[in-house]
């Protein structure tokens, strides 16, 4: 015998642009009442939007509100502690291209430790992305991302807004950078790279440790996280490619500077495109100085399985996704890396140009 289908009207009173109007849903929940706060799909692009139930109907099929294939389906009932929830606390444009969101997940924010990645989706149907954890707060309950505006899905998640919803953030994954024990580190970023090396430069700073900081961008403009970085380090040097800002030229140069005139670096910690890490390592092994790389490959699952992210570490097969991210740079095959990382450069641009917020057909 057929089952009655439940349908929910939901008004989403907080958007102006849609207050006053009821939209139904199909909602899975058997426990949906008027009143209850849900969080739905909202508009053409699916974004995830808070709003009240404001009427129930159990209904078979063919009685439904509207056609049944054009009815969306609820995400998720609204817990009184709103855990189960990854709501964006605060969004905030470090340059043209790099924003910094932070974003409820309390869960997350227990556990993560500087070096850890989540992985995330946008909507229902969006992929699966890695970011690394920029920062945290266990207090609020939030994790901090920060990312580069290059492709479909960080566009689709750029045009979010303060007090919008994502649809899923699991973590956090991978192994947390080892601080312990160092008592003079070098911490070396390049361009967006910077926003994974802050965490691990105020990690260490936090356990006593003396660091040094170099972080080099293309220009000017490309500069983020400045005050945060000279917060935490006793010395900062700022590189840029075009000498528009700090010093011109590029990390390795005061990396190696600063080695030849005797600083002794417990370890050199670099994160960055995968050229300016190769050359880092190439800078540093000379003189011995144990080096470190967070390796940030293609990865789909995030947990092992399936084996997007391998890189060849020490002529073994390893898993950027479990077995580090970090990892000795000494041991690294860059050259593989850099490859493998440009097998989908031709179909990550056509999906950019693809994109129908790239084309800025929603402002």
């Amino acid at each position: 015998m057929e089952k009655k289908l439940c349908f929910a009207a939901v008004d989403f009173a907080d958007d102006k642009n849609v207050s006053g109007y009821l939209y139904w849903y199909l909602c899975r929940f058997a426990n949906v009442e008027e009143g209850d706060k849900v969080v739905a799909p909202l508009g053409r692009h699916n974004n995830l939007q808070q709003g009240v139930v404001r009427q129930v109907l159990f209904a078979y099929e063919e009685d439904a509100p509207f056609p049944i294939q054009y009815i969306k389906n609820i995400r998720n009932l609204v817990e009184t502690d709103g855990d189960n929830l990854y709501r964006i606390v605060r969004k905030r444009e470090l340059n043209s291209t790099v924003t910094m969101m932070d974003i409820y997940a309390p869960l997350v924010a227990k556990k993560a430790e500087a070096g850890q990645f989540i992985i995330l989706r946008v909507d229902n149907d969006g992929e699966r992305i890695p970011l690394t954890v920029a920062g945290y707060d266990r207090t609020a309950g939030t994790v901090k991302i920060i990312f580069q505006v290059v492709g479909a899905t960080t566009i689709r998640l750029n045009v979010k807004r303060e007090g919008e919803y994502i649809a899923d953030f699991v973590g956090p994954l991978g192994c947390a950078t080892k601080t312990d024990g160092l008592k003079k580190v070098c911490v070396v970023g390049g361009g967006v790279g910077c926003a994974i090396a802050l965490p691990v430069a105020q990690k260490l700073h936090s356990l006593g440790c003396e660091v040094h900081s170099i972080i080099g961008f293309r220009n000017k403009d490309l500069l983020i996280l400045e005050d945060e970085f000279k917060a935490c380090s006793k010395k900062l040097t700022v590189v840029t490619d075009d000498g528009s800002y700090g010093t011109k030229g590029v990390v390795t140069a005061p990396l190696k500077e600063a080695i030849e005139r005797g600083e002794k670096y417990d370890e050199v910690i670099a994160i960055g495109p995968l050229v300016m890490m190769k050359f880092v390592v190439a800078t540093t092994k000379p003189f011995g100085v144990p080096t470190t790389v967070s390796m940030n490959p293609i990865m789909i699952d995030g947990t092992g399985m399936c084996g997007g992210c391998r890189l060849t570490v020490g002529g073994k097969t390893k898993f950027a996704c479990v077995d580090g991210p970090d990892f000795n740079g000494y041991e690294v095959d860059f050259d593989e890396a850099m490859a493998r990382s440009d097998m989908y450069a031709l179909f990550e641009r056509a999906e950019r140009e693809n994109c129908n917020l790239f084309k800025k057909e929603v402002q």
